[in-house]
């Protein structure tokens, strides 16, 4: 099973924050964990440099932050029965959180998946925190989108090739739903199908490149159930697509309260240390659902 004894949550006490909190406390709940809540709020320089301002609404913001924080461990404890421990720090939030991260070295931090600043964009996005803290933290995130509404029931694991980082995922995607669902999904492409075509490549031909190619899908799939743990009902899904659209089209057919998701697909001599893979970060982006990344 994942190991969850520390999380971080960070909130800037946004309605999205508010929903991360509240799920960190389920998990916090959940796994028996320490609850470590963050918020960081700008310094005078940083507050005054974006917005006319005084020293004294300055004060009342902070006061404010003091009061919210307040109330939201209090109701920490009343729904969830968890003691938090709050860290207010000023500065920017992505290098404060970092800091944390380094400091507390938590088995999960869980952020909202957009801040105060991005509340009305259209469709499921990405904050600039929550993107600048992916390409930083090479600890697992869990982005989240959907008020906590009690455990997760349902996760789709969403996988590139057999190797650690997909057994990892799974092994998380199954541990966090418990006695729910979990799909481990495959999006396949076969290579070279309008190239062949534009050769005159026999269909009977292109036929069984196709029929290959879905075996082979199916056999990783199936090979990656083996990693999971727990008491979860196994799902095996191999879809042959683009893979952001077909993993993007698959949660949008068969809706999951979780998508798992590794942060690279390759560890290759081209992979940078700590940035995220592009189908993963287009995938983290646009999925409706919460998105856990793990780091490779």
């Amino acid at each position: 099973m994942p190991v969850l004894k520390r999380i971080l949550v960070a909130t800037d006490l946004s309605a999205a924050g508010r929903g991360a909190v509240m799920r960190a406390g389920q998990l916090a709940q959940q796994w028996e964990a320490n609850l470590f809540l963050a918020h960081v709020r700008p310094d005078w320089n940083l507050f005054s440099r974006w917005r006319p301002a005084s020293q004294d609404s300055y004060q009342d913001v902070a006061r404010g932050c003091e009061t919210s924080l307040r109330l939201t461990l209090a109701e920490l404890e009343s729904r969830f029965g968890i003691h938090a421990r709050c860290e207010s720090r000023l500065g920017k939030a992505s290098p404060v959180i970092a800091a944390l991260v380094a400091e507390i070295e938590p088995h999960l931090l869980v952020i909202g998946a957009r801040g105060e600043h991005e509340a009305c964009a259209p469709g499921p996005c990405l904050g600039g925190t929550a993107m600048k803290l992916l390409a930083r933290v090479e600890t697992p995130i869990l982005l989240v989108r959907r008020d906590c509404a009690g455990r997760y029931a349902s996760a789709m694991v969403a996988v590139d090739m057999p190797g650690a980082l997909s057994r990892r995922a799974v092994l998380w995607g199954s541990g966090l739903v418990g006695n729910g669902d979990c799909t481990v999904l495959h999006a396949y492409d076969v290579p070279y199908v309008e190239r062949m075509r534009l050769q005159e490549i026999d269909e009977a031909v292109i036929a069984r490149r196709r029929k290959q190619s879905e075996e082979a899908a199916t056999a990783i799939v199936r090979d990656l159930l083996g990693a999971a743990e727990g008491h979860a009902v196994l799902h095996a899904s191999a879809v042959c697509g683009e893979p952001v659209s077909a993993v993007l089209a698959e949660i949008a057919r068969a809706p999951a309260d979780l998508l798992v998701i590794g942060k690279r697909e390759s560890s290759g001599p081209r992979a940078q240390a700590g940035a995220m893979g592009g189908v993963g970060f287009r995938i983290a982006y646009h999925a409706p659902a919460d998105v856990l990344v793990l780091p490779s």
